[in-house]
């Protein structure tokens, strides 16, 4: 897991590194934001480590039923931010 400076320019020009993956076909990328994984009182690393858990078991799942079953778990104890989660699904070839 890694991450970098925030995209928002008004914070300073800061210096931005680059990394590139490859992601297997069939695989799924998620992106979020914070607001999915932090809550108040509530371990980071335990949320994450909820989050990598269900995609282990429901990332098989067609991209929409998958972002539901994260929207059902983000409505545990109500998220203090805002919540912005996109899933894509690496089509496998042959299956575009």
């Amino acid at each position: 897991m890694e991450h970098d400076v925030l995209f928002h320019r008004g914070l300073g020009p800061f210096l931005r590194t680059e990394t590139r993956r490859d992601v297997p076909a069939g695989s799924t990328l998620l992106l979020y934001t914070d607001g999915l994984i932090e809550r108040r009182g509530h371990d980071i690393g335990t949320s994450i480590a909820q989050l990598v858990a269900l995609l282990a078991r429901h990332g098989d799942r067609p991209p929409a039923r998958l972002l539901r079953r994260i929207s059902d778990w983000a409505k545990g104890p109500g998220p203090g931010d805002d919540v912005v989660v996109l899933a894509v699904r690496v089509p496998r070839p042959g299956r575009l």
